[in-house]
């Protein structure tokens, strides 16, 4: 069966590309060394907003004086980021 788009003046994608890298094929260590790279090289300031007797405690964390993620510090000594994305 043809390509829908044959004629069309589109090349032919072959498939096994061996170019094509899916995001969802990355190794997860690759991509959070990327992302990890980035933030290491500024400074970061950490302040705690929110510690009150049985309740999480909230931390701000910021770079440049700008909010970059929430870190909660739950009970159970989980921690759960949230980022900031502006």
């Amino acid at each position: 069966m043809d390509s829908y788009l044959k004629g069309r003046g589109f090349k032919d994608v072959e498939s096994g590309d061996s170019n094509f890298e899916g995001l969802l094929d990355q190794k997860s260590g690759e991509a959070d060394a990327k992302q990890k790279n980035v933030s290491e090289d500024r400074p970061q300031e950490k302040a705690v907003i929110y510690e009150e007797e049985g309740c999480p405690k909230v931390e701000l964390v910021s770079e440049d004086g700008r909010p970059t993620s929430l870190v909660i510090h739950l009970p159970d000594g989980r921690l759960l980021e949230i980022d900031c994305i502006y």
